[in-house]
């Protein structure tokens, strides 16, 4: 069964650990997020029932705006193709394309480099409109599916590069050849850098590699670090080395190039919010989370902008502020953040790895504070088993 994926495609989104906030929250009419994000906490709490009401808040009013627009199912045909200039010239008017159309969902920079929209372009048409001229145009037959692009991949990649520098520098053939001769080595020396981050990774784990080959079942693994034969493992096998092998780049980074479309996976998890029509649709507020009119009695969730983290839009938010209101609320509020003034308690933590820029692997400690007025401390509400089984694997 797939998993659920939670909320918006967003940076910093806590997708896979909104389940384990919401259960340690606790129920009553309404729950409040003050700074929703992609909604992913909101989302799970949605799922959860326990909770009537829902108010989203965000200081982005983009954001808000475009998950009560998925839960309305408004993206539930939406196949548009997104170019470089589209993007530029509608993100700041459409939460869609600033979001899913953004690398990193950034809502900065456009989703692909330039060398390679083109391909993007053709496998979209492909896929969403079956129009294969474009890639036709490359010299390439091909009904733009994963298992025919995985299938030709070296075939079809070097059809593309010569069309590419055909087109845009208007090479003569032999002067493509040669060309195409020194991509071929640089893509074998690009070969020799991943066998060699896969093996520096079995390293650091001190494991070996048939203890690698049992724990994947596959007798495959002497291919991954191995000269000979050298292949890179399938985005199953990768996962899979990635729950025990320190793998600090997700598979798409890292091999993404046989892989179709980022936006297509963050229009899949856009549509899928069409699930949530049947309930109470949230309140939606673009407020300073001073402002925010919360309802007697509400369960208030927080997740601020993560102190001495890049990747925020913001980098002007008042952290002291944020935790003076937090403290002289007369209500509880749960913090979301990896540290906090020494009058707030974690009631949870969970060990998680943070992904927010290409490279970064950083083993993090996720926590739910509260200020200790209302803690009743952590030995009472963390799952210290699944605590210290999350920091093991993430280690």
């Amino acid at each position: 069964m797939t998993a659920i994926r939670y909320g918006l495609p967003y940076k910093g989104s806590k997708n896979k650990i909104a389940v384990k906030i919401i259960d340690r929250l606790p129920a009553s009419d309404t729950f409040v997020d003050l700074f929703c994000g992609g909604c992913a906490v909101t989302h799970a709490a949605m799922l959860s029932g326990k909770w009537k009401k829902f108010i989203i808040n965000d200081i982005d009013p983009g954001m808000p705006r475009l998950f009560l627009d998925a839960i309305a199912g408004r993206y539930s045909d939406e196949s548009r193709w997104i170019s470089r200039d589209d993007f530029y010239r509608l993100k700041d008017s459409d939460p869609y394309v600033k979001t899913v159309w953004s690398f990193g969902n950034n809502g900065l920079n456009y989703l692909y480099c330039k060398e390679v929209e083109p391909w993007k372009k053709a496998l979209h048409f492909a896929r969403f409109f079956s129009d294969f001229s474009l890639l036709h145009d490359f010299g390439i037959h091909s009904d733009g599916s994963v298992s025919d692009i995985l299938a030709h991949h070296e075939e079809y990649k070097e059809k593309y590069v010569k069309w590419y520098i055909a087109k845009y520098f208007s090479t003569p053939a032999q002067e493509i050849d040669r060309l195409m001769q020194d991509t071929q080595a640089r893509i074998r020396r690009n070969e020799e850098n991943l066998r060699l981050y896969l093996l520096d990774a079995l390293h650091r784990s001190g494991l070996t590699q048939s203890e690698v080959q049992r724990r994947l079942g596959t007798q495959m693994a002497g291919h991954y670090f191995g000269r000979s034969q050298w292949v890179f493992p399938t985005r199953e096998m990768y996962d899979k080395m990635r729950d025990f092998l320190p793998l600090s780049h997700p598979y798409d980074e890292i091999y993404g190039l046989q892989d179709l479309l980022q936006s297509l996976q963050s229009l899949q998890s856009l549509q899928s919010l069409q699930s949530l029509q049947r309930l109470p649709r949230p309140k939606s507020f673009s407020l300073d989370f001073r402002d925010l009119p919360i309802p007697p009695g509400s369960t208030v969730y927080a997740d601020p902008p993560y102190a001495d983290t890049e990747g925020y839009n913001d980098a002007s938010f008042d952290h002291a502020a944020f935790w003076q209101w937090v403290r002289t609320r007369p209500f509880p509020v749960y913090v979301s953040e990896y540290t906090a003034p020494p009058d707030f308690s974690p009631v949870f933590q969970i060990a998680k790895i943070c992904t927010m820029g290409a490279g970064n692997n950083t083993k993090t400690i996720e926590k739910l504070f509260l200020h200790n007025r209302f803690s009743p401390g952590l030995e009472q509400f963390s799952d210290l088993p699944l605590f210290a089984a999350a920091l093991s694997s993430a280690s």
